[in-house]
């Protein structure tokens, strides 16, 4: 199982570089699994867009009446009745823009799972950057949390630069360093995430 040879991997490691307390970490709290969103894509990046920005609290809230609204969406094209009701569930006008660009958007409705899973990291993130509203961030996130790809480190998330301050402090935070983790940057990710909460990170 991927979860368990990462857990392995991560663990000895850590040992191997003298990074005790991260070892002893990961020790404590086991094998993690990347839990990936069964959603239709559009409606992950939807997701995304929604909580940028926000607390976890404020972003599940509005999600949930976004989400509804998405359900029920039987528009073809950008309009206004629409606008409305995103605006009526907490949306800014700047992301309701980047809503509609993705949610109109005839490549993003089309394309599968096994699609983007097929697609080389460089493509996919050419494939996704164009949009707006998406930006590095938001591609990393959906290669851990919708293609569980196990290898991504997200240098630009400040939960892994916190725990990159709280673990490694004596170590310059970049991507070379985490190189050291690869094959398993994703799991690295959750583990370092979860010096800082208690409950694992979904998207």
């Amino acid at each position: 199982m991927e979860h368990k040879r990462a857990y392995d991997f991560l663990y000895k490691k850590s040992l191997e570089l003298n990074f005790n307390q991260f070892a002893n970490h990961i020790k404590k709290v086991g094998p993690l699994n990347i839990r990936t969103s069964n959603m239709k894509f559009v409606d992950h990046l939807s997701k995304i867009i929604v909580g940028q920005q926000l607390s976890v609290k404020s972003a599940a809230a509005i999600w949930k009446r976004t989400e509804l609204i998405l359900k029920d969406n039987k528009y073809k094209k950008i309009n206004e009745k629409l606008n409305k009701k995103f605006k009526e569930a907490g949306l800014s006008r700047q992301k309701i823009g980047y809503l509609n660009g993705i949610i109109f958007n005839k490549e993003l409705i089309k394309i599968t799972k096994k699609q983007l899973k097929k697609m080389p990291a460089d493509d996919l993130y050419e494939f996704l950057i164009k949009i707006k509203g998406i930006g590095p961030w938001s591609i990393e996130m959906s290669r851990i949390f919708y293609l569980g790809d196990p290898d991504v480190f997200s240098y630009l998330d400040l939960g892994l630069k916190n725990a990159h301050i709280k673990m490694f402090s004596s170590k310059k935070y970049n991507t070379s360093f985490y190189e050291l983790f690869s094959p398993f940057r994703s799991y690295m990710c959750l583990y370092m995430w979860r010096t800082l909460e208690e409950e694992n990170v979904t998207i």
